[in-house]
């Protein structure tokens, strides 16, 4: 009897313990979304003066299936466990980013997902800050042209400027960093020539240098594991085809640790008026004056691996060059289509892309949506300094619905057509091709 009920205390213990094994297989979802949320839930809105918690979309760029933390409000999501899954129409272009989708507001974070934790918890609270950048006072940030970051001097400067923002985290020693910041700020009023160029810098260290920060603040790392990410950043981030739309992700982190270390919450001091250049240079109590003073020569004063940078870049200029007259050649003296943009919806990686003089910048890859449908471009599209249009190679085949061209196709809407003027293409609305 007592072996029976023995044997029968086993059997109910291993079913038991089957049961905890036993887990959702969006388990590992549940458990992305409980990190950003405890973390955000200790930081309680303090750092923004406003609780960034919101809804999040976690997407398979393949399929574009799904898996979200909340539910819509049509509640039209299923619901697995603690997770709600579905899949994104064609029309939303997919990219890490925030979107308002059926009128309520997203962060779409792309899967993969970083393996490491702080790392991943950085990338989705950068988005979920642009979710909640209109209301943080950082809506409607214009986008400017940055090519000069994309020229020989523009990228040496802002090498040095990162190099001396890297001694100034590596020094414990306050004149010494105090030092190195100078320099760093005198390396940016060297690059930063012409308000112009002031002004488009400032835009995006507003937009993606303060989403960033805001990224790497709140990612659960320790003080000395924020440096040591800084640090190693660099390396990474030089290895970039291009500074032109990714350099804020650098900048902004290293300053703003930089500033919390004596101003915790300097940020909240910023708006979108707010020109960061000025900002840091007050705030740091340093005061810049335009002197006859060689940046070469401050550089390699303070071991800035001046002659590893002008060796890298002399090397990358000459092959810009070549690369730049390719360019010309494709998108300006050959034969090509030109899309107009009315209602833009675009994704591209910002690490890779090439300014062409003063025609606009090549977007090796990316993926367009517009009023005439989605164009998905896998060999080069050169969009306009403006953002008014977008040009492609000639089209190599066209029916009503599909036009393609060398690495590029475009999927075309019922009212839409092609039409060729000279050797050249556009597209125009036939109100009558809908009907027929």
């Amino acid at each position: 009897m007592k072996k029976t009920v023995i044997v029968l205390i086993l059997i109910s213990l291993l079913s038991c313990e089957k049961k905890v094994v036993k887990k959702s297989k969006f388990a590992s979802f549940e458990k992305v979304f409980s990190e950003v949320d405890s973390l955000l839930n200790v930081d309680n809105g303090k750092f923004w003066k406003y609780s960034l918690n919101g809804k999040i979309l976690l997407v398979d760029p393949q399929t574009r299936a799904f898996v979200a933390n909340s539910n819509n409000t049509k509640k039209s999501f299923r619901e697995e466990g603690k997770v709600f899954l579905d899949t994104l129409p064609q029309n939303l272009v997919l990219a890490n980013t925030a979107i308002t989708w059926d009128d309520e507001r997203w962060t779409m974070v792309m899967q993969p997902l970083p393996e490491i934790k702080t790392v991943r918890n950085g990338l989705i609270v950068h988005e979920l800050f642009h979710q909640f950048q209109p209301k943080l006072g950082f809506d409607n940030l214009q986008e400017y042209d940055n090519s000069h970051l994309d020229s020989y001097e523009g990228r040496v400067l802002l090498k040095l400027e990162l190099e001396a923002l890297k001694q100034a985290i590596n020094t414990n020693t306050k004149t010494l960093k105090n030092t190195h910041l100078k320099n760093a700020l005198f390396f940016r009023m060297k690059r930063q020539v012409t308000n112009t160029i002031k002004i488009a810098e400032n835009a995006l260290e507003l937009n993606e240098g303060l989403a960033e920060y805001t990224g790497l603040m709140l990612s659960g790392k320790t003080f000395e594991e924020k440096k040591e990410y800084l640090k190693s950043s660099l390396g990474f981030f030089y290895n970039n085809p291009t500074f032109v739309r990714s350099f804020a992700y650098q900048t902004i982190p290293f300053y703003g640790f930089l500033l919390s270390q004596d101003q915790k919450y300097w940020h909240q001091n910023i708006n979108k008026q707010s020109n960061l250049t000025d900002y840091f240079q007050g705030a740091f109590g340093l005061k810049l004056t335009e002197d006859e003073t060689l940046y070469i020569d401050l550089a390699k004063k303070h071991n800035y691996n001046y002659l590893a940078i002008e060796k890298e870049e002399s090397k990358r200029e000459e092959e810009r060059l070549i690369k730049t007259a390719n360019f010309k050649k494709k998108f300006i003296e050959s034969p090509t289509l030109k899309l107009n943009f009315k209602n833009r919806n675009i994704s591209f990686d910002p690490t890779n892309m090439s300014p062409l003089e003063n025609y606009g910048t090549v977007y090796p890859t990316m993926r367009a949506t517009d009023d005439w449908g989605i164009l998905t471009v896998e060999k080069g599209a050169l969009i306009d300094i403006n953002w008014g249009f977008v040009i492609v190679s000639k089209p190599t085949e066209i029916t009503d619905s599909i036009i393609k061209g060398d690495g590029w196709v475009l999927e075309l809407k019922k009212e839409w057509e092609i039409k060729k003027i000279a050797d050249n293409f556009i597209l125009i609305k036939n109100q009558f091709k809908n009907e027929k």
